[in-house]
Formats: structure tokens, sequence, C-alpha cells
């Protein structure tokens, strides 16, 4: 077990400090925890015994947290969601968290159902433990993007920028959200701890349902709120994603700088640093990430959106592990049933 937490851990590092905006990056972090994991329960004796079989300790833990934890999830999610719709208003995306938490409920109750009532039928025991991996699979990862964004978030700056991009998100009529303030708030606060020499760009363009863009929204706030001088500020105002956020500033940047090397920070809400940083690599933009605050109720459900959008961005590599897993499941009841 050493041996193979030296080599990820000498892994991770490599990885993380040659560049720090890549999701295998958070992949690896998630395999040193869990190899930490199985060498604790090994070392105790958790799961399997001296004898090479399983304990009752491991047979408790699957058998009886493992449904524990997926009703202690359900009901947190049912909450958050719950939360969520008084204070933000009934919407779609307010409702993922409460979409999970049905799926993780019907999950528990086909579990007791299969477990608890000795059905002797190998199908349905399949059926669920190819449900069980899905779930396994994606709390891994899930887990693992969640402590590497923490972990990113709260990586500092080292240089200093000669850009601060700001990324837009949706106004309220041609007034800036709390939540769009708190990231030019932040953006303000970067470009006075670096003497106010950065130039900061503001990234937003016109939604449908917008009366101006979110570029010139956010000047207005940062003139008429913070007094930023109107030079320094450089407006894009034709991206309507974060992946045109990144590519459209690094024009304005690259004509703005003349020919001269220049560096960037990027300020976006806490919960879309990682994802906006791999936007940022993609771009080839030499810009690292600064988090905003949010409020604490609406982590969870941003921060899951944020995850689907990761996932997103990597699908095949998710498509061909669900089609190998099928595969495999589809073996397995070729043979049992």
């Amino acid at each position: 077990m050493l041996p193979a937490m030296t080599l990820l851990i000498s892994v991770f590092l490599m990885l993380y400090i040659t560049e720090k905006r890549r999701f295998i990056n958070a992949v690896v972090l998630g395999l040193i925890g869990l190899t930490v994991f199985i060498g604790i329960a090994t070392r105790y004796d958790l799961f399997i015994n001296e004898q090479g079989i399983v304990s009752k300790m491991g047979i408790m833990t699957l058998f009886g947290i493992i449904p524990g934890i997926m009703l202690i999830l359900s009901i947190a999610m049912f909450f958050n969601s719950k939360i969520l719709l008084e204070k933000e208003g009934r919407s779609i995306r307010n409702l993922v968290l409460a979409v999970f938490g049905l799926v993780f409920l019907l999950m528990m109750i086909g579990y007791v159902f299969i477990f608890f009532t000795n059905i002797e039928n190998s199908f349905w025991h399949i059926l669920f433990f190819y449900a069980f991996l899905i779930f396994a699979y994606t709390v891994f990862l899930y887990t693992s993007v969640m402590l590497y964004s923490v972990i990113y978030h709260f990586t500092p700056i080292t240089y200093e920028p000669h850009y601060i991009i700001v990324l837009g998100a949706g106004l309220m009529g041609d007034k800036v959200p709390p939540l769009l303030a708190s990231r030019l708030d932040e953006a303000v606060k970067q470009y006075r701890k670096y003497g106010e020499r950065p130039f900061i760009i503001v990234s937003g363009g016109q939604g449908q349902d917008e009366q101006i863009s979110e570029a010139l929204a956010m000047e207005t706030y940062m003139i008429e709120r913070h007094e930023i001088p109107h030079r320094q500020i450089l407006r894009e105002d034709q991206s309507t994603n974060t992946e045109q956020n990144m590519r459209f500033s690094k024009a304005i940047m690259d004509a703005h700088a003349q020919g001269r090397e220049y560096r960037a920070l990027f300020v976006t809400n806490n919960f879309h640093v990682f994802r906006a940083s791999i936007y940022a690599r993609k771009a080839k933009l030499d810009a690292q990430g600064v988090g905003s605050k949010t409020a604490y109720y609406y982590l969870p459900n941003a921060f899951t959106r944020e995850f689907i959008g990761l996932l997103e961005m990597s699908k095949w590599l998710h498509v061909t592990f669900f089609f190998v897993l099928t595969l495999f499941i589809g073996l397995m009841l070729r043979a049992y049933v």
C-alpha cells in the first residue's frame, strides 16, 4: 500500500506543480484519498479479517451504512432545494439537488427491498450492483472534484497580474445582482491589492432577457460604486458563456498588450473557479482564478451544477467508462441469470 501511495503523491505533485488547471489532478487526489481509506480499513480489519474474508464490520458497513448515507443525502438535498426555492425563486436549476435526492431515495428503497426481503433472483442483485457502481463512481468523482476545488481556491496568486478578468453573470434588468456584485467587489479588492495598476476586463454579452450587456452593467457598477477610472476598464461584451469569456478576453488583451508579454487573473464565484480555470487553459490564457464569496445555502446546488459541467467537458471519458461497465454487467447477467 505504501509504494502505491508514494507513487500517487508523486504523480499528484508533478501534475499540480506543472499545471494546476486539469481535471486529472482532482482524480489523482481522489485516488490518494481512496488509497488512504483502504489502507486504514485493511490495517484495522474494518472490512477484511485475518482469514481474508469479509468481516462483520464490513457486512454492517455495506448493508447498513450505505443506505443510511443515501437517506441522509436525500434529506439534505431536499432541504437545500427547499431553501433555494424560498430564497432564489422557482426555477429548474434550483431543483437539481431535489432530483438527485429523489434518485438516492429510490436507490435506498431498492436496496432495502432487494437485500432485506430475501429476493433470490440474481437479476435484481446484479442490477442493484450496477446501480451501486455508478453511484460509487459518481460520489468518488464528486468528492475528488470538491476537495481539489477547495485546494485550488485557496492556492495563492504568486505573480502580479497585468489584467483582471471579471466573468459575467445574469443581470436583473440593467442592474447587477448580488451574485455578480460579489465578483466585481472581489475584482476591485484584487485591483487595489496590486496598487491599482492592472487593467480590469469586464466580460459578458447581452442575454435575451437583459436590457443591456453584462459588461456595460459591470463597468457602470465599478465606476459608480467603486470609483474605478474609466481608462482602467476594458469591455468585452460579446461572450455568452465561460469558454467565450476566456477566448474573447484573451483577444482583447493580446490587442491591448501589443506584443508585450502579460499575465492575468480571473475572478468568479468560488464554486466556479476550478471549471473556469480549465476553460482558461483551453483558451491558452496564462491566468489563475480567484473566487468571491457565495451564500452558503447556494453552494451545494451551484457546485453540483458545476460538477455536471465538468463531466460534460470530459464526457467521452465517462461514456467509455459506462460502456465498459455496462458490458461487464451484461456478461454477469448472461453468466448468472
